[in-house]
């Protein structure tokens, strides 16, 4: 099952529009559409907004059916995005340094 097909099934077990949806995820209407459609590639911020309006973990959204996405920066996107508030600027640069490699 893609990512896209769960998100569905959760609207669809939760009584969730796209435009409720839209609501909670802070993404335009047209653009859930797209997303959902595969009309357009979603970004991995883009499906944790959805794991987020949804109440479900990435890593659901983003199991082994879909291999469209790499575990790892899955996770890291995930982490980040949950604790991102939490860092201040130089460890969130010092973050980047050590995903791109260029740290210690």
């Amino acid at each position: 099952m893609t990512w896209q097909e769960k998100v569905k099934q959760l609207m669809d077990a939760k009584g969730i529009t796209q435009k409720k949806l839209s609501q909670l995820s802070g993404i335009t209407e047209a653009s859930v559409s797209r997303y959902l459609k595969g009309d357009r590639t979603a970004r991995l911020d883009i499906i944790i907004n959805f794991a987020k309006a949804l109440d479900v973990t990435t890593a659901y959204l983003l199991n082994d059916d879909d291999q469209t996405y790499i575990k790892p920066y899955t996770e890291i996107a995930t982490a980040i995005a949950r604790n991102g508030n939490s860092l201040t600027a130089e460890e969130k640069y010092k973050l980047i340094e050590l995903i791109l490699g260029n740290g210690d």
